[in-house]
């Protein structure tokens, strides 16, 4: 996959955010989104990033998403929430339920939402990073919709399911947030998505042709021509049920005609003191760092450290973006009639 760049984050964030304010989003929503796939991007995230910048411009300009949608409480029962996005942005949506969980939280010790109607909200590590610098423990899941079903049940071929991805953050004291942040497919659906542009075979064990065999086309790995592989098989097409029944059941939403969310907060207070918290985690943080590592392996990671590290490094250089997905921006731009300086420098030859 060639790439070009590297293109400085704040330019990028900027160009991003225009194209979507010439396709209606409004200010918030726009600004929103932009830093969400940028981020994305800057943290290797590409399935969420830049190449989710034509679909999203696609459905503001048909009106699939309609912009300024409010999120609304529909039911408050204290520690818990039940929300409607109204089938708008679910970028911002999102952000203002954790937002919602992180406040009611500080007060209950916790509070957990069931947000119905939510639209594409792209990484969930992000809104549970969110959290972790407010202080709380973050999670959040999301179910599928009729529309977005990419998964078969186990032993099946029909698509029934979505990625039904799940995220949970933990604020530390000495480093980046521990942040767990997994679909129970394989791969992501962006990945694959990717992979269609430019032409890159699978690798094994991650997608299933329409008749249920192992593939590694990109262009049979999605329905109607195939369907996404579950995570650790068996098992991950058990925890991805037990996501459609905590995000589509238990908000109402089954059948699904738009995504489904739990989104929930933990204020740590309520259940020992802030410094107990930190210290036991740095205890456990540096006998997991500490351990004896497998050949060829340098150092161990916790979850989170490597998208933090990438997302400083990005922050420093800029970010190389796939010549595909550059494209696609500079046609959407010229379509829009927006100009802004990234579009007019040569390719590869942006600079932080």
């Amino acid at each position: 996959m060639a790439d070009l760049g590297p293109f400085p984050l704040g330019p990028l964030t900027d160009l991003i955010e225009r194209l979507f304010l010439a396709c209606g989003l409004e200010a918030r929503e726009a600004a929103v989104v932009a830093r969400h796939v940028v981020d994305a991007e800057a943290r290797g995230s590409r399935s969420q990033g830049l190449i989710r910048v034509g679909p999203y411009a696609g459905w503001a300009r048909s009106g699939r998403v309609p912009p300024g949608a409010p999120l609304t409480v529909e039911r408050d029962g204290g520690a818990v929430l039940v929300l409607d996005a109204h089938a708008g942005w679910g970028h911002p949506a999102a952000l203002r339920a954790m937002e919602l969980c992180i406040e009611r939280a500080s007060r209950t010790g916790v509070c957990l939402a069931a947000v119905r109607r939510m639209g594409h909200i792209g990484r969930l590590g992000y809104y549970v990073e969110h959290a972790a610098r407010r202080g709380a423990i973050g999670l959040i899941a999301c179910g599928g919709s009729s529309t977005a079903g990419s998964v078969a049940p186990w032993g099946g071929v029909a698509p029934i399911f979505g990625t039904n991805p799940i995220a949970i953050g933990f604020p530390r004291d000495d480093g980046p947030p521990v942040v767990v942040d997994v679909s129970t497919t394989q791969a992501a659906r962006g990945t694959v998505m990717l992979a269609q542009k430019t032409g890159e075979p699978l690798p094994d064990g991650w997608a299933f042709d329409a008749d249920g065999r192992p593939t590694r086309d990109p262009l049979r790995a999605l329905p109607p021509h195939g369907t996404l592989a579950p995570l650790g098989g068996h098992k991950g097409y058990a925890l991805a049920l037990a996501i459609e029944i905590l995000c589509g059941v238990l908000p109402g939403l089954w059948p699904p005609e738009a995504s489904g969310n739990v989104v929930g907060a933990i204020h740590i207070e309520a259940f020992l003191p802030r410094e107990a918290y930190g210290h036991a985690l740095g205890e456990l943080a540096a006998r997991v760092k500490r351990g004896p590592t497998r050949p060829g392996v340098d150092e161990i990671l916790l979850p989170g450290e490597g998208s933090a590290r990438r997302a400083a490094a990005s922050a420093a250089r800029g970010v190389t973006v796939a010549k595909e997905v550059w494209a696609e921006i500079h046609d959407l731009a010229s379509e829009l009639g927006v100009r802004h300086p990234l579009l007019e420098t040569a390719p590869g030859a942006a600079r932080p």
